[in-house]
């Protein structure tokens, strides 16, 4: 009984040993995959006022770049995931995209 849970560990013990050389930490550490650019998302923070919406604070913080409005909204909400289902309250901080006609990443 003794042999054959020393074998069967000393099996699970190469098994893991395998995975991790084949798809672990090494074969990652020297692989030579192009680093992935990340499109890192530039906001303003805007205190609303008495009467703001989402339009009026798009018209207020123009951009640069041209962008369709859907685009611009989804850039919004995951900025400011907590406005999906609610309205502004005066004072409160929102984030708003904004888009330079800087180079992105290739």
């Amino acid at each position: 009984m003794k042999i054959f849970v020393a074998t069967i560990l000393l099996l699970i013990s190469f098994y893991i040993i395998k995975v991790d050389l084949i798809e672990g930490t090494i074969p990652l550490a020297y692989s030579s995959q192009p680093v992935e650019c990340e499109k890192n998302l530039d906001y303003i923070t805007v205190e609303v006022m008495a009467g703001d919406t989402l339009q009026s604070l798009f018209s207020l913080y123009p951009t640069d770049k041209v962008i369709t409005y859907t685009e611009r909204l989804t850039d919004f909400y995951n900025l400011n995931p907590h406005f999906i289902n609610q309205t502004f309250k005066v004072g409160e901080k929102v984030f708003l995209p904004t888009y330079s006609a800087s180079i992105e990443c290739k």
